[in-house]
């Protein structure tokens, strides 16, 4: 009997000794660099020590793992450390040599779990316990200043009509007329009408181009109003775009029939309109757009803009300018299941000089663009949180003393953040272009040149425009694209993507298909040596499939490719131009297949004000919650009115920069002489800077840019500043000296420069 008790004893004994040393710590959580970490197997805590999943931690940290089972062995190494830890040992080994641990590493759970601080601080990471939360917090060490890769300084915009008070914006507002239809009969005098009522009427031509798929129009008798005819649109099915679908008359704006459109003319387009029948589900309005161009390719607009009418009788005016030869006028209908009826429709052209602000015009209410806009002020809020840090200089002596009372300047002179633009070869063969480039932005893509099938044709084109993109002092480069799953461009004869990769050799064997696209990526990739280490791998999948068909593995080779080419620190991209649900479930497979990208870029086309800013963040949150970054790479703005123009890319550009994972804003174009849209951003065909221009030019570089920042030195010898991430000119003026040098201030490091004056 008391042998029985005695072993019971022992056993409760060693339950007690079991229970004390090892709790399991299901409250117990665990953040690195402020993101939670979920485990498979919750933290237990073993001598006053938190042990978590082996792996769990060491991928989180950026550490390759092996693990030896032979020996119960795992090996981390992240750079230049490598930490060894043996189950049930309480020596480590790090880069070789031993060192002690409180508590072993042990498997639990069929787990291997390790000591988190020991692990995270051999890998470089800082430490620390809040207790009332019970977290584990794990910070990277971060670098107390980024590497200087350029210290051009470019020749940037330096004058503004407005301070760079975050909130002194430019809005542009249009003449107020108490009544627009007194203001237009007070003027309409002062031109020619160029284009009747009976003209439009009986010009209109029947559906073509597949249009009837999607409605019918007729033109109908009607009573009780001024003009007598009305076009009657119906829109019965909504097309992908609203191309499919238009309303075409062989009236012209011209003066007489041959004589063409003059591109300094200044013209107004009226007309009543209602909506009969459906339209917006929400407010029951009708839109349609209504567009004057080119009648032939490049389809060059003089006029493409939208209205949204309701059921009553409105009056319609939109003023335009002339393009030249843009004779061919168009209504396009197909936005929303509806009926919609036109009618006293009539252009005046009233010469080149005339004061367009003097018109009348006829606009969409579009609240978040006006001043005072609730989710403007909460951007600029974020912008201030995300895009700006305290940077410190740090002032000594040769004997290591501090200097207090010194002064410091700080000058801004590049930022971190990318602001870009795509080029082809006017970049080297036309100095002006080239001049205002480098002027407005610090990073530089090709539009074509880049592709698959033109680099292969030629591969200088590409070669030159970069190497003069340094030259005049670009200081981010990227690459678009390497896959693109088309055939010809919108020419209908050029190659995008060479002819073979399309043949039945080539695309009935996955190993050709990879064959030739590892030749292309190896020959493209090492062709620029690494100096463009961001790249568009993948563009449009969502639309295009003509090489991997129904073999969505094929992304996975392919981001591997060029990681392997590349190297860890390349940033690869995925372009698209999709915002609906077919992107995220692309995104979704993505993660189901394990592809390795960093970022999505997002095209960010625009012929009209269709996506506004609370819209446009929402889809933003929605990519970035795949923890990916987010870039635009091809903002285009096509909106014929101006004023317009300037406003929806003021708030586009505002509402991009606040996001968190917004790495860059990148447009197609920027001037009207080099594009393929008609309608650019910035400047016009003679260098005149576009309102746009002035919107893009303030914000970029009066109020996003810190310049003349200066502090004095405490007791400490410390002096902070407080600027955006960016290049900096550091001025250091102590004892009758003067120290400078330039220095990168960005995120995601300590930003503290130490200066020495002798």
């Amino acid at each position: 009997m008391k042998k029985l008790i005695s072993i019971l004893l022992v056993v409760i004994m060693t339950i007690s000794v079991f229970c004390i040393n090892t709790v399991y710590a299901d409250s117990i959580n665990v953040t690195i660099d402020g993101k939670a970490q979920v485990y498979d197997v919750m933290p237990v805590i073993e001598n006053g020590r938190t042990l978590v999943p082996m792996r769990g931690i060491f991928e989180a940290l950026g550490a390759e793992i092996n693990w030896d089972d032979a020996t119960k062995t795992v090996t981390g190494k992240k750079g230049d450390i490598s930490v060894t830890l043996q189950i049930g040992n309480n020596v480590a080994k790090v880069n070789g040599e031993d060192k002690a641990l409180d508590v072993a590493a042990s498997i639990i759970n069929s787990r291997t779990m390790v000591p988190v601080r020991f692990i995270s601080e051999t890998l470089g990471c800082k430490v620390d316990w809040e207790a009332d939360t019970k977290t584990v917090i794990i910070n990277s060490m971060k670098p107390k200043l980024a590497p200087l890769v350029s210290e051009v300084h470019r020749d940037i915009p330096t004058e503004f009509t407005k301070s760079n008070d975050p909130k002194d914006m430019l809005y542009f507002s249009y003449g107020e007329f108490a009544d627009q239809e007194a203001q237009y009969a007070k003027v309409k005098a002062q031109g020619e009408v160029v284009c009747n009522e009976d003209e439009f009427m009986n010009g209109i031509k029947p559906l073509y181009n597949g249009s009837e798929n999607y409605g019918s129009i007729e033109v109908c008798d009607i009573e009780g109003q001024a003009f007598k005819k009305v076009l009657r649109v119906t829109t019965t099915k909504v097309p992908d775009k609203s191309a499919a679908y238009q309303v075409v008359t062989t009236a012209t704006p011209e003066r007489n029939p041959g004589d063409g459109v003059s591109p300094l003319d200044k013209y107004i387009i009226s007309f009543r309109m209602r909506t009969v029948s459906g339209g917006n589900p929400e407010t029951g309005k009708g839109k349609v757009q209504v567009q004057i161009q080119l009648p032939v390719k490049p389809w060059t607009k003089a006029l493409f803009q939208e209205i949204e009418i309701g059921k009553d009788w409105t009056i319609v005016y939109m003023p335009f300018s002339g393009v030249e030869n843009a004779t061919s006028i168009a209504i396009r209908p197909g936005f929303y299941e509806q009926v919609v009826e036109l009618g006293g429709i009539e252009i005046i052209n009233f010469g080149p000089d005339f004061d367009t602000d003097i018109l009348p015009r006829t606009t969409n209410s579009y609240p978040e663009l006006e001043e005072g806009a609730v989710w403007r002020d909460e951007a600029l809020a974020r912008i201030e949180k995300e895009r700006k840090g305290d940077f410190t200089v740090v002032v000594k002596d040769k004997e290591g003393n501090v200097i207090p009372d010194a002064e410091v300047k700080l000058d801004m002179f590049e930022h971190q953040f990318q602001f870009g633009i795509a080029t082809g070869p006017k970049i080297y063969n036309d100095e002006t272009y080239a001049k205002n480039l480098v002027k407005n932005f610090n990073t530089v893509g090709l539009e074509h040149h880049f592709k698959w099938g033109p680099y292969e044709t030629d591969p200088t084109i590409a070669r030159r425009a970069i190497a003069k993109a340094y030259d005049i002092g670009i200081k981010y480069t990227r690459g678009h694209p390497l896959i693109w799953e088309r055939g010809v461009g919108s020419d209908g004869k050029t190659w995008l993507t060479p002819e073979y990769m399309f043949s039945e050799e080539v695309l009935s064997s996955k190993d050709k298909i990879l064959e030739k696209c590892q030749a292309h990526f190896s020959k493209i990739l090492n062709d620029f040596d690494k100096k463009i280490t961001e790249w568009d791998v993948v563009n449009e999948i969502v639309e295009h499939n003509l090489i991997r068909g129904d073999d969505d593995t094929l992304f996975v080779e392919w981001f591997k490719m060029a990681r392997e080419i590349l190297g860890p620190d390349a940033e690869l991209y995925w372009n698209d131009y999709y915002t609906g649900e077919k992107l995220f479930e692309f995104m979704d497979m993505f993660e189901k297949l394990g592809v390795d990208y960093d970022g999505m870029g997002i095209q960010s086309h625009f012929s009209n004000a269709a996506m506004m800013p609370t819209e446009q963040l929402k889809f933003y949150d929605r990519i970035a919650s795949y923890d990916k970054k987010l870039k635009v790479t091809e903002y285009t703005c096509v909106i014929a009115d101006q004023k317009l123009q300037a406003n929806f890319t003021r708030d586009h550009m505002i509402a991009a920069f606040s996001h968190p994972n917004m790495e860059g804003y990148v447009m197609w174009a920027f001037w009207d002489g080099s594009a393929l849209e008609e309608i650019t951003p910035i400047y016009d065909i003679n260098w005149n800077l576009k309102p746009c221009g002035q919107v893009y030019q303030d914000l970029v570089y009066n109020k996003w840019w810190t310049k003349d920042a200066k502090a004095t030195t405490d007791k400490d010898g410390n002096a902070t500043v407080r600027g955006f991430y960016g290049d900096y000119d550091v001025e250091v003026s102590a004892n009758g000296k003067t120290v400078k040098k330039m220095v990168s201030f960005h995120k995601g490091y300590e930003n503290v420069l130490e200066i020495v004056v002798e």
